[in-house]
């Protein structure tokens, strides 16, 4: 799949909510398509190395006997794997948060639409992997009005109908996302003073 095919089909993912994954996997790399520069104005498709692969599903070691042991293990990997691919984009400049707080230099950032869309790609890698055995990904969440608008990446524990939202929004990159139940992902300031408290 050419580089001009998978950002077509990236396109396709922002504007239609509906998840498409063009990822390529060789012996040498798996290559995956990421956005950022906010709304995925800026796409790119990455290339990481077996080795690189292999240090973020490492994370999943197979010791998770419950939902909440495989939660944690998805916050490791997730914090990991944007570490990995900052190393080929300019996303390793990205901090938590958007224009209010960092009203200047814009290179590399992101907003919850890049971040959850990112998100959700390396969660579905590591569902079709078959990493994932407590939860599956589902669309992804949506929060708020037309002017305080907030996306994020979203798993459905299985057998129990109870939805998590995996939100690396808040953080800076590399730095592990927060996960709450989707029903209590409703006001922000209390999500982001909840992650506050819990890290």
């Amino acid at each position: 799949m050419n580089a001009r095919l998978a950002s077509a089909l990236l396109v396709c993912l922002c504007i239609c909510g509906t998840l498409v994954l063009p990822v390529r996997s060789h012996a040498k790399e798996l290559t995956l398509p990421v956005c950022y520069g906010f709304s995925c104005k800026i796409r790119q498709i990455v290339s990481i190395t077996p080795a690189e692969w292999r240090s973020v599903v490492d994370w999943f070691d197979g010791s998770a006997t419950t939902p909440e042991d495989e939660r944690q293990q998805i916050r490791q990997a997730i914090g990991w794997m944007e570490v990995v691919v900052s190393r080929y984009t300019p996303t390793h400049l990205d901090k938590g948060m958007n224009l209010e707080k960092h009203p200047v230099d814009m290179t590399g950032q992101m907003d919850c639409i890049d971040e959850s869309i990112n998100t959700t790609t390396y969660l579905t890698l590591f569902e079709q992997q078959g990493h994932l055995h407590w939860h599956r990904v589902i669309d992804r969440a949506y929060r708020g009005s037309l002017l305080d608008a907030h996306w994020a990446a979203q798993v459905e524990q299985v057998g129990s109908a109870v939805n998590y939202v995996v939100d690396s929004w808040f953080q800076d990159n590399g730095m592990l996302p927060y996960i709450a139940k989707s029903t209590e992902w409703v006001d922000l300031r209390w999500a982001f003073f909840r992650h506050r408290k819990d890290n």
